[in-house]
């Protein structure tokens, strides 16, 4: 277990670049790829909302749990502008799963596109 973090640490200390305008550039890459995957989180974000029956709904997992779970089909659900809005529960909830996933997919793709602009 030592052995390895010691090998582990050998290794990070030995890829530090030694030229200071490669770790200037080195740090301005790992600065840029947190600035942009919050950007994408938030952009992200503004996707996950979904218009449905006259309101606007942030379509997350605990949403997604409650309309799955909850009995009857029709309800009165709180949308974001805190109006209550009548819902037919498996309706919605069809729509919100293909939502969020599209989100998901989307966010995943462009996620492992910045991990890989960062890695070159």
């Amino acid at each position: 277990m030592v052995l390895l973090f010691w090998t582990k640490l050998f290794k990070i200390i030995t890829s530090m670049p030694t030229n200071p305008e490669q770790l200037v550039e080195q740090i301005r890459v790992a600065t840029n790829y947190q600035k942009n995957k919050q950007a994408l989180k938030a952009k992200i974000s503004t996707d996950l909302h979904l218009a449905y029956a006259g309101g606007l709904f942030l379509i997350d997992t605990n949403l997604l749990a409650f309309l799955a779970t909850w009995p009857d089909d029709e309800l009165y659900i709180e949308d974001v502008y805190n109006n209550p809005i009548k819902i037919t529960r498996q309706e919605l909830l069809d729509q919100a799963r293909q939502h969020y996933q599209s989100a998901m997919n989307t966010w995943h793709i462009e996620h492992e596109e910045l991990k890989r602009i960062r890695k070159i």
